[in-house]
């Protein structure tokens, strides 16, 4: 009985060591990449690793995994972005004040130059104060579309002496506050908005192709460029055309990635933004319904790839620590981790994240499907689905056989009773 007991411990420790250790099975995978980490020996480290042209080429997006050790580590990927450290601090106009009930405050902030927005406003006051303020931000001093409560303080030399405006390009500020406060309002900055990086590629216009009411541009892309967006530029500026791409899928199958009516105008400036429902790297097709239109020109086509990160904690990051991203399996299901198992907004607030670099692009050595994962047990269950039905096919049959055969029998005898 003790042996039993002893047994059944040691398997349920394995079956816990095996859900804690989540290894993945990397030969599933058929492209690599490890990653370097420049800031060495830290702890409780948050790593940010820009994805580059080559991840894009080969990865079908839901199947990239980063792993330490063969273990699977949790991460979270968004934009990346150009983050701006440019600030500067004006003067706002008190447009008026109201003090009665409430002290009321209306402030006109400075022109915005473009790709510049409102960050904080600074409070100051002669006297110790807290109060509670209903803040209100809008276009114009008829209208305010934005509102906010915030608490304010100052007990001697401290206080809070900052409103957080969110980045908001309003110009118009409203402050409703507690009587007695006798609130000043010396300065608000501004700071240059973040930039979304992003590569671009300018793709040769070919010869069109002439249908029936359309027009069609075949495009080889023979760089393999991924993108996610694409922009059409025509010598016409007014125009209304329904429009088709296509591409590539596995470089077998063509999958339509966009279709519908496109409304361009002057004012919309030289191109026209079109998303595609999924990231594609392989030979495209662009086609344009003109029905009873005379046909557009396209001057220029240019194909955007929005760059993303991946953020991950890294514990006790060494010499010796050895992260790999893997990917290039396009049966692989996307990644689902807990949300609290990779860097949240407040945690990239209390700390700055250390840039991680991806090497260069490796065939996995291992590669090779294993038969407990796609597509190798899709195959596997469509064989048995079929040799299921016919072996219930092929018992059916004996069964109808020996059933004939009786009766066969059967009317054989009672004549020659």
């Amino acid at each position: 009985m003790n042996q039993f007991y002893s047994f059944t411990f040691i398997v349920i420790l394995f079956s816990q060591s095996a859900v804690f250790a989540r290894p993945l099975p990397v030969e599933n995978f058929k492209y690599k990449k490890e990653i370097s980490i420049s800031n060495k020996n830290g702890e409780n480290q948050i790593i940010k690793v820009l994805l580059d042209e080559e991840f894009y080429k080969h990865s079908y997006y839901g199947d990239l995994r980063l792993t330490k050790g063969g273990e699977i580590i949790p991460y979270k990927i968004q934009n990346a972005e150009e983050i701006s450290k440019f600030t500067e601090k004006l003067k706002p106009e008190l447009l008026f004040t109201k003090k009665d009930e409430l002290e009321i405050y209306v402030l006109e902030l400075p022109k915005l130059p473009e790709g510049m927005s409102y960050s904080k406003l600074t409070v100051s006051s002669a006297y110790d104060y807290e109060t509670s303020i209903t803040l209100k931000l809008g276009d114009n001093p008829d209208k305010f579309s934005e509102t906010k409560n915030v608490f304010l303080y100052k007990y001697g030399s401290q206080s809070s002496g900052e409103i957080d405006l969110g980045n908001t390009k309003y110009r118009y500020v409203r402050l409703e506050v507690e009587t007695g406060s006798n609130l000043k309002f010396p300065s608000v900055t501004r700071s240059k908005e973040n930039k979304n990086l992003y590569f671009e590629r300018t793709h040769q216009i070919p010869s069109p192709i002439l249908e029936e009411n359309s027009v069609l541009f075949s495009f080889p892309n023979q760089n393999q460029s991924s993108f996610q967006t694409v922009k059409l530029s025509f010598e016409e500026k007014n125009w209304e055309r329904y429009v088709t791409i296509r591409g590539k899928i596995n470089k077998k199958e063509w999958e339509t990635v966009f279709q519908g009516t496109i409304n361009h105008t002057e004012k919309d400036g030289n191109f026209t933004e079109i998303p595609v429902s999924s990231p594609l790297s392989s030979e495209f097709t662009i086609q344009i319904e003109d029905g009873e239109n005379e046909t557009l020109h396209l001057k220029e086509v240019i194909t955007v790839q929005p760059l993303e990160e991946i953020l991950f904690f890294a514990d006790n990051v060494s010499k010796d620590s050895l992260y790999t991203l893997y990917y290039g399996n396009p049966y692989q299901w996307a990644a689902n981790f807990d949300p609290y198992t990779y860097p949240s907004e407040e945690d990239l607030r209390e700390k700055t994240p250390i840039s991680g670099k991806l090497g260069n692009e490796i065939q996995n050595p291992e590669f090779g499907y294993s038969l407990i994962y796609p597509p190798i047990s899709g195959y596997i269950t469509t064989t048995l689905f079929y040799l299921g039905i016919l072996t219930l096919l092929f018992f059916i049959f004996s069964i109808l056989k020996s059933k004939r055969l009786v009766v066969k029998e059967t009317a054989s005898v009672e004549p020659s009773n």
